[in-house]
């Protein structure tokens, strides 16, 4: 109904890219085991519109495990409107293939006042325009850890941009 405020938001960083190989689930999984460590009670969760599958069963066993383990929270067979509440009640969407382009999960999680923190890849500057807190360099965990430390304190003050320049391009 509304975008929730800052205050309203879960300690939550979310992951809605598919599951494969190519989005490097392993990437977003090390980081939840590195940030898990020092920062138990921010939660980690991953959006699916389907049930959670890979084109390496490897990277769904893993998430399974860590699940069990309470590091992570796997949201299945989401309805669109399901997603966009969660978007809508987390702080951070956390992205880290290095095929994208543009996608549409930025826009969507920056126009739901959700940060975003994304690879510094491929067409990821731009659509950024080049905000160095909110894109972290490729391969690395400690950078992306920092990034997203920094955004679940507050909100980006350049957020709405990204969905703003999208909107732009229809």
């Amino acid at each position: 109904d509304k975008v929730k405020s800052w205050d309203e938001r879960d300690n939550r960083v979310v992951f809605a890219a598919r599951f494969d190989q190519e989005k490097q689930p392993d990437f977003f999984m090390d980081i939840i085991e590195t940030v898990y460590s020092q920062n138990p009670d921010i939660e980690f969760a991953i959006l699916c519109g389907g049930p959670l599958r890979s084109n390496n069963i490897k990277y769904v066993e893993r998430a399974k495990d860590l699940e069990r383990n309470g590091k992570l929270k796997i949201y299945e067979n989401l309805k669109k409107n399901d997603y966009y509440n969660i978007v809508n009640s987390s702080k951070v969407l956390f992205n880290c293939a290095l095929q994208d382009w543009v996608s549409n999960t930025v826009s969507e999680a920056d126009a739901l006042g959700c940060n975003v923190v994304y690879p510094a890849y491929r067409s990821f500057p731009e659509t950024f325009a080049n905000d160095y807190e909110r894109l972290y360099t490729p391969w690395s965990i400690d950078d992306a850890v920092t990034k997203i430390l920094r955004a679940l304190r507050d909100p980006s003050p350049s957020m709405g941009k990204i969905s703003d320049w999208t909107n732009g391009t229809i």
